[in-house]
């Protein structure tokens, strides 16, 4: 035990000392070697105490002779069949048969196509229930009837006997724009005896069109102004041998385009018009007119296509023969040409006419010219005025301005502006107007001269002004006496019923109203005629209101006229002794104008009655 507590205390001492003297040095004692032997090799094998020829692996030979004759015969019977598939040797493949297209590259628009087709079976059976399906592009019309549209065919080949050909010829009309590709798409559908399957083989022809059976031919200015009237010229031309039946020309407009009129009644959109059938060498003319706005610098587009329709029914151009794009420029005025009428347009008077005009050009202009052509409905010629030294030539109504009468025309320098000047009459005499409806004044004014500098050439500007000319409204009143003492004595009542008449002449009108005042000593009594006459009176003012609203053209002339009647009473004061005495006053009409959009009025004299005294 003593022992045990010395190393247990030398441990202790040992353990935490950091003099490497105190712990001691320690030594193992060695171990001996020792030769152990063992075996080098696995030895015989054990025989479990039986005999050789049991101990024998045994001998498979009919079942390993079958494993390799199996693969040798699955291997073979795999290659044969890849061989058969791959080589072309089975009894029915797509690859063997083929469909020989016999066919122009190209074709002339309008002119009879002619297809080849030899159906080739190379196949070791015969096919049988064979059908070709065409399936036709746009354009294509039939050979006997050529109004009649190809889309879809189904042609019955019958049987094709194995190694056989089947010839057939597909003749159509190919319509398309110069240049356009066509594709026919062409499918076999065939059986084999012994199957109920479908077999199918397709292949595709493509045919380019070498020319256009319509020629476009566009006329049209290449500049304008800004809202200056543009005319397109469309010249259409048959370059087929056969007869090209309702031929259809649209015309795409660009925006800013406003139509105005065409040469040949559109047949919808004011965009699309047929001109009818065209032989080989026709030619038709279509003019489509209207006015162009857009700003300085702008180019806009017109598209222009004619074509056949779908039918003969159809309004719809379906089959597109020949295109053509037209830009035209729109450029700043060469002249700042502005046209103003002062004062109001009545009838039956005289209206001062002013031309304006600027050189908006860094070059100067000379030999300028200026006319007036003027138009109207109810335009009096014997009434044209004409200042600056310019000429009325009334054989065609136009007034003109030249160098030779208005020197200051002779040479106008970069923005050297002036003005000329005209008066223009509607006829005085009303009822010369009467029967017309909307009237106006046309003045289409045209200043034209010679530029000068790197751009030399001739330029001209337009203006286009309509006078719009005021309907004449007019009202008119009367009273007539109903009951009491007639004439009116002074503190008895008298009973009158006042009528309204209202006339307008060229123009509807909108929003009509007459209004009156009633005097003092003048009553209200109402019983408006005719039942349902919007009228009234405000009881505090004493304004009598007789709402119309609408007044069509020619009331009082062509027909009947507005009227109502109502009735007032008065009764007279004795300081009103022989003196009128008014039954009511300040009649006025107000209407505005549906076509001139202006408001136009019209007043009739008060009414009264004498007073005496019995």
């Amino acid at each position: 035990m003593d022992q045990d507590e010395s190393s247990i205390e030398r441990l202790k001492r040992t353990l935490y000392s950091r003099n490497e003297n105190v712990v001691p040095k320690e030594k193992r004692t060695p171990v001996q070697p020792h030769e152990t032997t063992i075996q080098k090799d696995w030895g015989a094998p054990p025989t479990f105490g039986l005999t050789p020829d049991v101990m024998a692996k045994p001998n498979n030979s009919f079942f390993n002779k079958f494993l390799v004759g199996s693969l040798i015969f699955f291997f073979a019977s795999l290659g044969i069949a890849l061989f058969i598939f791959f080589g072309g040797l089975n009894l029915i493949s797509s690859n063997n048969l083929d469909i020989n297209i016999t066919a122009p590259s190209s074709v002339s628009s309008g002119e009879e196509l002619a297809i080849g087709l030899s159906v080739v079976n190379g196949n070791r059976t015969d096919l049988e229930e064979v059908s070709l399906f065409i399936d036709y592009p746009d354009g294509s019309q039939s050979v006997v009837d050529n109004s009649k549209t190809l889309s879809h065919e189904k042609i019955d080949l019958g049987v094709i006997p194995r190694g056989g050909i089947k010839d057939y010829t597909l003749r159509t009309l190919l319509f398309g724009e110069k240049d356009a590709v066509k594709v026919f798409n062409l499918r076999l559908e065939y059986r084999v005896k012994g199957s109920n399957a479908v077999f199918s083989k397709e292949k595709p022809y493509s045919v380019i069109i070498g020319s256009s059976p319509i020629l476009l031919n566009v006329s049209y200015p290449k500049e304008i102004n800004s809202g200056q009237e543009v005319s397109l010229s469309i010249d259409v031309t048959s370059n087929s041998s056969v007869v090209l039946k309702n031929v259809i020309v649209k015309v795409e407009y660009p925006y800013g385009f406003t139509y105005k009129s065409s040469s040949l009644t559109p047949l919808r959109d004011n965009a699309i018009w047929n001109i009818g059938d065209l032989k080989g060498g026709d030619k038709k003319n279509l003019t489509v007119t209207g006015v162009l706005v857009g700003q300085n610098m702008e180019d806009r587009s017109f598209k222009i296509t004619s074509g056949t329709p779908g039918s003969s029914a159809s309004q719809n151009l379906d089959t597109p023969l020949a295109a053509s794009l037209v830009t035209i420029g729109i450029r700043k005025s060469f002249f700042d040409l502005s046209v103003g009428v002062e004062g109001e347009a009545s009838g039956g008077r005289s209206m001062p006419v002013s031309i304006k005009w600027q050189n908006t050009l860094p070059d100067k202009i000379t030999n300028n010219h200026i006319e007036a052509v003027i138009s109207g409905n109810v335009f009096d010629r014997s009434q044209v005025a004409v200042s600056n030294g310019g000429f009325y030539r009334s054989t065609d109504n136009t007034v003109i301005w030249d160098k030779n009468s208005t020197p200051v025309l002779e040479s106008i320098l970069p923005g050297d502006n002036g003005q000329v000047n005209l008066s223009v009459s509607s006829f005085q005499n009303s009822a010369q107007t009467r029967a017309i409806k909307n009237p106006h004044i046309d003045l289409h004014v045209t200043m034209t001269g010679e530029r000068l500098g790197s751009l030399a050439g001739e330029i001209s500007s337009s203006q286009d002004i309509t006078i719009k000319i005021d309907s004449s409204l007019a009202i008119s009143g009367k009273a007539v006496s109903n009951s009491g003492p007639i004439p009116p004595k002074a503190d008895k009542e008298t009973i009158y019923t006042i009528t309204w008449v209202l006339t307008n002449t060229t123009n509807d009108l909108k929003d009509t109203t007459v209004t009156a005042s009633l005097p003092s000593g003048v009553v209200w009594k109402g019983e408006a005629s005719p039942v349902g006459e919007n009228i009234s009176i405000n009881p505090d003012t004493k304004l009598v209101t007789w709402n119309i609203g609408n007044v069509s053209a020619g009331a009082g002339f062509t027909s009947s006229p507005k009227t109502v009647s109502f009735k007032v009473g008065i009764t007279p004061s004795i300081n009103q002794i022989s003196s009128p005495a008014p039954l009511i006053s300040a009649i006025n009409a107000v209407a505005s104008d549906t076509y001139t959009e202006n408001r136009i009025g019209s007043s009739a004299d008060s009414i009264s009655t004498d007073i005496v005294v019995k």
